[in-house]
C-alpha cells in the first residue's frame, strides 16, 4: 500500500509518497481501505513540529478517516465487513489501509460522501466534548462561540442548534451571510467593533451560558469576564 509519509519537520516539501506493507488486524481491530483522509489544523501542527503530541518523525499523519471495512480481527463483528465506516486513527490515517481499534469507528452515514465523513471526527468530537461534557450546554441557554466560521466552530454551531441553545459567533464580515444560513442568531464582526458591548447590547447585559474561546492569551481573559 502506499503512505504519505512525513519526513521530517517542514512544510508540504517533507511530504513523500511511500510504499509499506499492509497492515493486518490484531484482536479488537479491523482495517480499513481509506477512501479520504481528514487533513487538519493538528495534522499541519504537528508536521511543522509543533504539536505538543505529534508522532516522531519519519511518520504517517492522518487522525480521521472514512472508507470501508476490509478485514476484522479476532473479537470483532464480522458484520462490519464491506461496511462504510468513519474512524479516529490517531495517526496513520494518510494511507491506503489502516488498522484502527473496533470501538474508534462507527458506520458512515449515507447521506454523507466519503470526503465530507472523513472531515468530521476532529471538529465534530472536539465540539462535542468543550459544549456537552465539560461545558454541559442545555435547551434553552446561550453560547458564544469564537471563530464561529472556523472547523471546531461550525462543528460547535450545528451541535448547539441542535441541542437547542441560542448561538452568538464571532467572524469575519465576509462570513456572516454563510454562517446565518448555517443558522447562527448573532453574527458578530470582531475587526471592525469590540465584540464584548455588542455581546452585552444583544444579550441585555446578561451574557451567556458558555463560551468556546479557542483563541487564548489576553482574548481568554475578556471572554471570561
Amino acid at each position: 500500500m502506499r503512505q504519505i509519509v512525513t519526513t521530517r519537520n517542514g512544510g508540504s516539501e517533507v511530504l513523500k509518497v511511500q510504499e509499506a506493507p499492509d497492515p493486518k488486524p490484531a484482536a479488537d481491530q479491523a482495517l480499513i481501505r481509506v477512501h479520504a483522509a481528514g487533513l487538519n489544523f493538528a495534522d499541519i501542527l504537528a508536521r511543522q513540529g509543533l504539536y505538543p503530541d505529534g508522532p516522531k518523525k519519519p511518520c504517517v499523519m492522518g487522525y480521521e478517516v472514512a472508507g470501508v471495512v476490509e478485514e476484522v480481527g479476532p473479537g470483532v463483528d464480522r458484520n462490519l465487513l464491506g461496511k462504510a465506516v468513519i474512524a479516529m486513527t490517531r495517526f496513520g490515517g494518510q494511507s491506503e489501509k489502516v488498522v484502527v481499534e473496533e470501538r474508534q469507528l462507527f458506520e458512515k452515514p449515507p447521506s454523507l460522501t466519503f470526503e465530507e465523513a472523513a472531515a468530521i471526527p476532529v471538529n465534530y468530537l472536539t465540539a462535542y466534548a468543550l459544549l456537552v461534557v465539560m461545558g454541559g450546554l442545555r435547551r434553552g441557554e446561550a453560547v458564544l462561540i469564537h471563530n464561529a466560521g472556523g472547523g471546531v466552530g461550525l462543528a460547535a454551531l450545528d451541535i448547539a442548534k441542535n441541542i437547542g441553545a441560542t448561538t452568538y459567533g464571532t467572524a469575519s464580515p465576509g462570513k456572516h451571510e454563510f454562517l446565518r444560513a448555517r443558522g447562527l442568531d448573532h453574527p458578530i464582526d470582531y475587526r471592525n467593533q469590540d465584540w464584548l458591548p455588542v455581546l452585552q447590547q444583544l444579550t441585555n447585559n446578561r451574557g451567556v451560558e458558555l463560551v468556546i474561546d479557542p483563541i487564548g492569551g489576553s482574548h481568554w481573559k475578556k471572554s471570561y469576564a
